[in-house]
């Protein structure tokens, strides 16, 4: 072998190496039926087998799960089939039959784990590991009614169209940001359409008493408690009580708000976006014809940022392919700034990744801006500009 093929050879494997260890640092997602499952803690991997929290998997397959304190031992029931486990224990129960598992259930960092292949299978779910996205997908085949666990409060006052004060309960006061949406400014400064949705929360909320439920990230980095809102309590967490009942998807619907999504609250995400593509296409609020001047209807949006992994999510909203080639990313502490290269066009519905870090890498649907560190954790926000430097969308 000659010396320069040696080389290349050693590259390349160094290359593929590097790959699989930024594959590998990726964190895991768990999906039930298309949806991500709503965890509080991150899944853990053993001996190649997922283990996620015991309650979030049994509930959204639609099971009851117990918790014996003496014994340790976890009791899962669906309709006819039992599934009993014990902490460490690596021989499961289903029903009258025993099953030895590959990694026995886990108490971790002081929350309890349990194999997400195993119990899906055990409740009668399909399980497949997509390596590429490292997503495990469950598929039950049905449609799994899930319970909505809320806290009902009265509110008390409306600061803009997607920020309120509500007194719990137990008599304490809180500011709370609804989850998922975003609607234009009404306060620090008023931007167009901004003091239509904020009276349009006023009409609907003011005075209410409604019900607040909690995704896995409770607060905010200025302290606000984060929910969805709930105008009646509702019965279960599908589409068609979430159109009905909640006023997040309300704003969405009716076009007082573009979509915001912020991981780890992600949970009606996807069904957000849908809402906005409606209220999009029947021209409502925003998106109506004649929408006032300076709001921005192009459908390229900053759908999500994620400061501690570096990455930022850009989307097409709109119904046609549109060329961001020139347009312009801003990180605006330290006014740093990335040029969408030349030949960048966003198909409709689709999106674009811009990532940052030292373990960034570029790929289909993914820009690499830098391999430095950008974004603020401490609260960063991210602006995007046009070709002719007119703001197009902005999150913080």
């Amino acid at each position: 072998m000659r010396k320069t093929d040696f080389i290349v050879a050693i590259m390349i494997l160094f290359l593929l190496s590097c790959s699989a260890v930024v594959a590998a640092s990726q964190p895991i997602s768990v999906t039930i039926n298309g949806r991500a499952l709503v965890m509080d803690t991150q899944p853990v991997v053993r001996d190649g087998r997922t283990l996620v929290p015991l309650r979030a998997i049994f509930e959204a397959l639609g099971a009851t799960v117990g918790w014996d304190v003496g014994t340790r031992t976890i009791t899962g029931k669906k309709n006819e089939i039992t599934v009993v486990l014990q902490i460490d224990n690596p021989t499961a129960r289903v029903n009258d039959n025993d099953i030895i598992l590959d990694v026995p259930p886990a108490v971790i960092e002081g929350r309890t784990l349990v194999p997400t292949r195993f119990i899906a299978e055990s409740l009668g779910a399909s399980v497949r590991w997509d390596g590429r996205t490292r997503t495990v997908s469950v598929e039950t085949g049905e449609m799994v009614i899930v319970a909505v666990k809320t806290v009902s409060a009265q509110v008390i006052g409306i600061t803009d169209g997607d920020t309120i004060r509500v007194r719990l309960e137990s008599g304490k006061e809180e500011r709370v940001r609804l989850i998922g949406v975003d609607t234009p400014e009404s306060t620090r400064e008023v931007e167009p359409f901004g003091k239509e949705a904020a009276a349009f929360t006023t009409r609907r909320l003011d005075g209410k008493t409604v019900f607040l439920e909690i995704d896995v990230a409770e607060r905010d980095r200025f302290g606000r408690l984060l929910a969805y809102v709930w105008l009646v309590k509702p019965a279960n967490d599908n589409e068609t009580e979430v159109r009905a009942k909640m006023f997040n998807a309300e704003l969405m619907l009716q076009g007082y708000a573009q979509v915001m999504t912020i991981p780890p609250n992600v949970k009606y995400a996807d069904m957000f976006i849908e809402f906005e593509r409606e209220a999009r296409d029947g021209s409502k609020g925003l998106w109506a014809a004649a929408a006032p001047i300076g709001v921005t209807v192009s459908g390229i949006v900053i759908a999500s940022v994620d400061p501690v992994g570096e990455a930022v999510r850009i989307e097409n909203r709109s119904t046609n392919s549109i060329d961001v080639s020139g347009w312009v990313l801003v990180s605006t502490i330290g006014n740093q700034r990335f040029t969408f290269p030349s030949g960048t066009v966003i198909s409709d519905g689709a999106g674009i990744n811009v990532v940052s870090g030292p373990n960034a890498t570029a790929g289909t649907d993914r820009l690499l801006w830098t391999r430095s560190h950008i974004w603020n954790n401490d609260g960063d926000p991210a602006v995007l500009l046009d070709g002719g430097g007119r703001e197009v969308s902005r999150r913080e």
